[in-house]
């Protein structure tokens, strides 16, 4: 079983290595970058990306998905999940920084889309990307827009390091 971060298992490292990294330079805007990835994506047959793009907008109107330091997490609830076969996390680093009303003023340059089909699942992968945000020098090497297998490596260094459970 896997069990994130905190855990032995960085399942957030697994689905990254799955599913990818994406470098976006139309970032306009919040909404225009939340369109370009959900445009770029891989996402199984049965999703609908008109619907996902329109729930990712709604959550976003809700409240911000960014959670500081750069950073912010699109996602939405048990989004189709019965469509949704495995969880996801995709990165996107966005080459010109967008205000995404973050609760600490600062633009935003890395995406993660967190896709899950349960919410015990969508809410330890939304835990173990804040404890990643919170580290100033991970935020520091998202900065750098670091490959796929670099930015794995570099999170399970750092549960390895024991900072994950700090």
């Amino acid at each position: 079983m896997n069990s994130g971060i905190i855990g032995s298992h960085s399942l957030i490292a697994e689905l990254i290595g799955r599913n990818g990294i994406w470098h976006f330079t139309d970032t306009r805007s919040m909404q225009r970058s939340l369109d370009t990835l959900v445009g770029a994506v891989y996402l199984p047959s049965g999703l609908d990306r008109e619907a996902l793009l329109d729930a990712l907008l709604a959550r976003e109107e809700m409240a911000s998905t960014a959670i500081g330091n750069g950073i912010a997490v699109p996602h939405v609830r048990r989004f189709e999940s019965g469509s949704l076969h495995e969880d996801m996390v995709v990165v996107a680093y966005l080459m010109k920084p967008v205000d995404w009303k973050a609760p600490d003023g600062l633009p935003v340059h890395t995406l993660f889309l967190v896709l899950a089909r349960d919410e015990a699942t969508h809410l330890q992968l939304l835990a173990d990307i804040a404890k990643l945000a919170s580290d100033d020098s991970f935020v520091k090497f998202l900065k750098s827009m670091p490959e796929r297998n670099a930015l794995v490596e570099r999170i399970k260094a750092f549960e390895e390091s024991g900072a994950a459970r700090s």
